[in-house]
């Protein structure tokens, strides 16, 4: 007898299960509770329960579709509305409103629904195709920030999830960029930007160490016009012995774009040199003290081993010229 209960117990649960499967599929699984749960998980930051809504191509590189590519945006959908949701078989087109980075947006969203949860509920797919992709042209660093997320460089591009506006720029050792937005919206969209490496004042404070102690080398020399360097002194007396050199003032080390290159930017240095000369047309000796003013630039390098300077043709300026 316990038996036969429990068993006409069991079917009388299957019946009401049965019975309400309709009234679920309507209320709880229908497109347009699928459209507002993506819209609701990019809004929490859940990337992977927003995937889990969408029906894709092959995702090769997924590095952009994690909670730190959505964490830290700048905006995510708020005050999503469902305004129209129209279903034909396996398919359904939802509209749905949402706030996103200060305006009030319109979107339709194609749906699938797939074979379901034990053949009765109904599960409905956002069917994107592609996702929106992320070009970035950058030179200067090999990884950027998508919002909190820190990403390798793809050429081929990023996949990010929509709609979401992304703050993306890089900060490293030696350079680093402004920060640009750009917002995804639409499935298979292609986005692009721009990021123009500027030095950190790291790299020119290391560049201003390798301007100085190129200087400090050039004034070792016991010549008019050390080798390599930026600096000389013309004369037409005859030179007595050895001349030496001292550096009055560094020129300042400021760094810029230049041809597609980074320099150091042009700067006034001062330079003293003494000596002792022998006057050709009287024969006199004197011993003798000037000022030499002198222009810097030079070519800066960054390799992996660090930063580089390599000086530019020299820019004598006034009070020094190349000796003849």
């Amino acid at each position: 007898m316990r038996v036969r209960t429990t068993a006409i117990a069991g079917l009388a649960a299957l019946a009401l299960t049965a019975a309400s499967v309709p009234a679920l599929n309507l209320l709880v699984y229908s497109p347009a509770r699928a459209v507002a749960s993506y819209l609701g998980d990019i809004a929490a930051g859940d990337a992977e329960g927003a995937r889990a809504r969408l029906l894709t191509g092959t995702i090769e590189n997924a590095a952009a579709l994690t909670d730190d590519a959505l964490a830290g945006a700048p905006s995510l959908p708020e005050r999503v509305d469902v305004t129209r949701s129209e279903t034909e078989g396996r398919r359904a087109v939802v509209t749905a409103e949402y706030d996103l980075a200060g305006s009030t947006r319109s979107q339709e969203f194609e749906l699938t629904r797939d074979d379901g949860t034990w053949g009765l509920y109904h599960r409905w797919l956002i069917d994107v195709g592609e996702l929106p992709r992320l070009e970035l042209e950058i030179d200067g660093a090999s990884a950027v920030r998508l919002n909190s997320a820190d990403i390798e460089v793809d050429r081929e591009g990023l996949p990010v999830l929509f709609p979401v506006e992304y703050n993306v720029g890089f900060a490293q050792e030696y350079f680093r960029s402004s920060v640009e937005s750009v917002t995804a919206l639409e499935p298979g969209e292609e986005l692009s930007t721009r990021l123009a490496p500027q030095p950190t004042e790291q790299l020119r404070e290391e560049a201003e160490e390798l301007v100085h102690a190129h200087l400090d080398e050039c004034v070792e020399a016991k010549t008019l016009l050390p080798t390599g360097c930026t600096f000389g002194y013309d004369s037409d007396n005859e030179i007595l012995g050895d001349v030496s050199w001292e550096m009055v003032s560094y020129p300042a080390v400021r760094l810029r774009s230049e041809r597609n290159r980074l320099v150091v930017a042009p700067a006034s240095g001062v330079a003293q040199i003494k000596g002792r000369y022998r006057d050709i047309v009287t024969a006199t000796e004197s011993d003798f003290d000037e000022t030499v003013r002198f222009t810097f630039t030079a070519a800066v390098n960054v390799e992996d081993s660090g930063p580089s300077i390599v000086p530019l043709t020299p820019g004598l300026a006034s009070g020094a010229q190349a000796v003849r």
